[in-house]
């Protein structure tokens, strides 16, 4: 009886475990709950000693990512659930090294590095599953937010570990009330530091008041790419007809038309700098020149510096060219920016990801495209160049448009930007470098699906974008040391 209870319980246990997971990062994210669920999981290794425990935490892991990200990415659910397995399978590493440690207060910082080597290895896999991380649940959390300033999202990563493991060693130790306290106050004061940074940072450093319009604008584009069966065939399909081009022309010289109505609106409201949201540019390659003449004529009647989100296609050519292209107040082509991070399943043209930014009165800016802001290595380049102000153009679907909108917000800070990033079918938003979110707006509560609002023209320097992920390594090292001096003491004893 006592073993059925007791069984009954893990189970329960178990289920509790599992929904506290599924809601601490993706769609139903709540942010305090990736911080319970590792104490969870370490804290059922103590409740059950057999390896299938490791089965349990795995199961959690892979089948909760595939409840949190299977929307929000966009994948076949075939594919999302072998990636779940595979992530899963690294995820659960950390956990086998706890439950075979001797569970000093040395193997919780062991475990932490672990976590975050094993985050940056799944980074270094699939670059923008590292949108993923549980560090983007973080992102309200503005003066832990500064840390990635330094460490990048991994030094979020550790904290959070770090704290998992600490409260159940600490658990596991409570009857030594002596012996903990030292390695208590070790750990309150790093995360004492941690948060005295982020206080510093946030209050005391790089603050501007001065500010420019930015006008992000959108016009409905998804239903005719998709629905419209003239525009379908032609950029999708080889089996459109003469007049299907046509048609096609036709709709999108219209959809052009309202883009460079709302334009002009926006300009004559006082906006410096307009943009429009990624793919609303849609133009047959036959009519890039001419639209893009047009652009500039905008640019120069209205003084303002104009950047457009273009989708090309060439007939007959299965890739299509993702890309924006911006304008100076003279009328000058200045930037011509494609599209590097390709989301899964998009036939364009891979672009080199290099940044094209451009010096204004209102500070450096530069243009990224939606997934580019997933990566690391890509994005890095902002805060070496001291871009002010990221425009990043975008296209979502519901589902993932807050995964989005927390990794623009942290990259931000990572790099010392300020973020202007306006979507279809998504939420557009405004945050500084320090991850204040200064404006928002929600395409399907939105009639006019347009984002105007003051962005701060002065970024400020931040040490992440020079040393990048020196943290990662130094944590690699630390395990490498941990693991092999023990052996070396060994062989010198010999």
């Amino acid at each position: 009886m006592k073993n059925l209870l007791k069984n009954n319980r893990f189970a329960v246990f178990i289920i509790l475990t599992f929904l506290i997971y599924v809601m601490s990062n993706g769609e139903w994210c709540i942010p305090v709950f990736a911080w319970i669920y590792p104490i969870l999981f370490l804290h059922m290794l103590s409740l059950n000693h057999t390896r299938k425990v490791y089965l349990i935490i795995g199961s959690i892991y892979a089948i909760g990512f595939v409840f949190q990200f299977e929307k929000a990415i966009g994948m076949d659910i075939k594919i999302c659930i072998v990636v779940a397995f595979l992530v899963s399978f690294l995820k659960v590493l950390p956990y086998i090294y706890w439950s075979k440690s001797k569970m000093k207060f040395q193997d919780t910082v062991i475990f932490a590095s672990i976590m975050v080597s094993i985050e940056y290895i799944i980074y270094l896999i699939y670059p923008i599953l590292g949108g993923l991380s549980d560090a983007y649940t973080q992102y309200q959390n503005l003066y832990l937010l500064q840390i990635v300033t330094v460490t990048g999202i991994y030094g979020i990563t550790f904290l959070i570990s770090w704290t998992a493991a600490v409260v159940i060693w600490i658990w596991n130790n409570k009857s030594k009330k002596e012996y903990i306290k030292k390695y208590i106050t070790i750990y309150c004061s790093v995360t004492g530091l941690v948060f005295a940074y982020g206080i510093v940072m946030f209050h005391f450093v790089g603050n501007s008041d001065k500010s420019v319009r930015i006008a992000g604008v959108t016009v409905p584009i998804s239903h005719l790419l998709n629905d419209d069966k003239d525009i379908y065939s032609t950029f999708y399909t080889n089996t459109f007809t003469d007049e299907n081009i046509t048609n096609t022309r036709n709709k999108l010289s219209s959809v052009a038309d309202e883009l460079f109505l709302k334009t002009e609106l926006e300009a004559q409201a006082g906006a410096k700098i307009v943009f429009w949201s990624e793919l609303n540019g849609a133009v047959l390659k036959q009519d890039e020149d001419m639209l893009l003449q047009r652009a500039s004529d905008i640019a120069k009647q209205e003084e303002i510096y104009l950047i457009v989100s273009l989708l090309v296609k060439t007939p007959y050519v299965d890739l299509k060219e993702n890309k924006t292209v911006a304008f100076n107040p003279q009328g000058e082509l200045i930037s011509e920016y494609f599209k590097h991070g390709r989301s899964i399943g998009e036939l364009c043209q891979k672009g080199d990801g290099m940044l094209k930014s451009f010096d204004t009165e209102y500070g450096r800016i530069a243009p990224f495209i939606c997934s580019d802001m997933a990566f690391l290595s890509k994005i890095q380049q902002a805060g070496k160049d001291s871009v002010d102000i990221l425009i990043v153009p975008a296209s979502d679907w519901k589902e993932m448009t807050l995964l989005a909108t927390k990794t623009a917000v942290v990259r931000g800070v990572e790099n010392g930007s300020n973020i202007i990033r306006h979507t279809n079918k998504g939420m557009s938003v405004v945050s500084d470098f320090k991850g204040s979110v200064l404006a928002r707006a929600g395409y399907f509560q939105s009639d006019t699906k347009t984002l105007s609002a003051q962005v701060i023209t002065k970024g400020r320097f931040t040490l992440y974008s020079y040393i990048g992920n020196l943290f990662v390594y130094l944590c690699n090292f630390y395990l490498i040391g941990s693991f092999m001096l023990p052996k070396i003491k060994r062989l010198i004893k010999r």
